[in-house]
């Protein structure tokens, strides 16, 4: 089977591909908080049992693993389960599935803990965010009583273009807008929680950063193809328009300007942060 024939889940990106170079361009943002809204459970730390919807290659699921009884995760893509195999290796507590978020195969008051990581705008198409709810639904179902669900995710003014907290995006505003309208804005979200039942429904800016460090400071790296793999706002470009986002990087880089960009990103950034996680709890 080629790579590009592989299960891939995302609705306007092929993750196939793109996890190839993932690790190699993106770290695992917010882990301290998200250990930490875990360790708030009743149920000890060592004792629990969490789920990761969308993992991706695997990156959160080999830090957690050490933490906690037991980890599972569902993936949408053939090639994130293979990568992320490869990292746990033959670790007893970590259980993998290709699978589906929207339709779980686990039963009822299963899990402590459900995170997903930059994972909801790859699930609808359409504006009202109908796959979200079912999403919804289904982690209540599967969180134990008092089990809490963790969402990390970006706001529209994180991924604004020409404000924002990403300075290539400002390069690639027509992917930014796009890709704004992928993300329900966080104050809908929390709405949608609340209606569904969920309590303690929380905002959490979380420490440190989504790319490796050479994206804060060599610009060069934006216009690497491993790179853009990477990010999947540049599924929304075509190859003409990558190249000339390029070229107004590379001509940026020419007369300087794009330093100031990456400094008032950075600024932002420190403001703001690069992602927020909403955490919610299912009632005792």
């Amino acid at each position: 089977m080629k790579k590009s024939d592989k299960k891939n889940a995302s609705s306007y990106c092929n993750y196939n591909d793109t996890f190839i170079s993932y690790d190699q361009n993106r770290q695992p943002n917010g882990l301290r908080e998200l250990l930490h809204i875990f360790k708030e459970t009743r149920v000890p730390f060592e004792e629990q049992v969490v789920l990761e919807g969308g993992f991706g290659t695997g990156a959160y699921i080999d830090q957690i693993r050490h933490h906690m009884k037991k980890i599972y995760g569902v993936e949408g893509s053939e090639q994130g389960y293979e990568e992320t195999q490869k990292k746990v290796g033959d670790a007893k507590n970590v259980h993998l599935q290709i699978g589906n978020i929207l339709n779980l195969s686990f039963s009822d008051d299963f899990f402590h803990a459900y995170m997903v990581n930059q994972v909801l705008h790859h699930l609808d198409t359409e504006p009202s965010y109908p796959n979200l709810t079912l999403f919804l639904k289904e982690s209540r179902r599967v969180i134990k009583p008092g089990g809490v669900l963790t969402i990390n995710t970006s706001t529209q003014e994180q991924l604004n273009p020409n404000s924002g907290v990403y300075w290539n995006y400002k390069y690639i505003e027509k992917a930014a807008v796009a890709m704004q309208a992928r993300y329900i804005p966080v104050p809908i979200l929390l709405s949608r929680l609340g209606k569904l039942g969920f309590t303690n429904i929380k905002t959490t800016i979380p420490s440190g950063k989504l790319f490796q460090e050479q994206y804060y400071r060599n610009p060069k790296v934006a216009m690497d193809t491993d790179f853009q793999k990477a990010d999947s706002i540049y599924c929304f470009l075509s190859a003409e328009e990558i190249v000339e986002t390029n070229a107004l990087i590379r001509s940026s880089i020419d007369d300087g300007s794009v330093y100031q960009h990456m400094v008032q990103a950075e600024r932002q950034a420190e403001k703001i942060g690069e992602a927020v996680i909403v955490s919610a709890r299912t009632p005792l």
